[in-house]
């Protein structure tokens, strides 16, 4: 005995429409970071596979009456822990990865922190290293790449695409 199962044609063109929408949400996706993070201190080494770039906006540290873009590159998502905290400072808890403000000063200034924040290491960087296609306030995207290993800084190689997470009102 033979089973036919017959859709009505506007159960099919539903369900194809909504196939459709989920693969073009994965091929689509924004907020991706790809590349490597090296650095090392003494005798440990670290190589970080960047997998998630986040773009977050508000105030500066230093000067509340200043906005910022911060660009994170880390292994792991951070969207919801970010997007639970009330001031721009509580991100910082989370980061396994880079940090590198846009706006803050003439440089790029970064610091990473790596394994569980118990190593970290800020520098500056120059501005051509950073390389942005899309230049928005709501949309970053370009390639980031430098390396300061020689002068004991990390080696940075990433491409991203990320859409603004989150603008924060505080920056503590």
């Amino acid at each position: 005995m033979k089973t036919h199962f017959r859709f009505p044609a506007t159960g099919t063109r539903l369900l194809l429409t909504v196939a459709a929408l989920i693969l073009l949400s994965f091929i689509t996706r924004t907020d991706v970071g790809k590349g490597k993070l090296a650095y090392k201190t003494g005798s440990k080494s670290f190589d970080m596979n960047i997998k998630s770039a986040v773009f977050i906006a508000g105030p500066d540290g230093f000067d509340s009456g200043k906005k910022i873009r911060r660009l994170i590159f880390t292994t792991n998502a951070l969207d919801d822990k970010i997007k639970s905290c009330g001031a721009m400072n509580c991100v910082d808890q989370y980061i396994e990865g880079i940090q590198v403000d846009l706006d803050a000063a003439p440089r790029l200034l970064y610091w990473i922190s790596l394994n569980n924040q118990l190593v970290q290491y800020s520098g500056t960087a120059q501005n051509e290293f950073l390389t942005l296609t899309t230049d928005t306030p709501e949309h970053l995207a370009g390639t980031l790449k430098f390396d300061q290993s020689a002068s004991g800084g990390p080696a940075v190689d990433v491409t991203f695409d990320a859409k603004l997470l989150k603008t924060f009102a505080k920056a503590r």
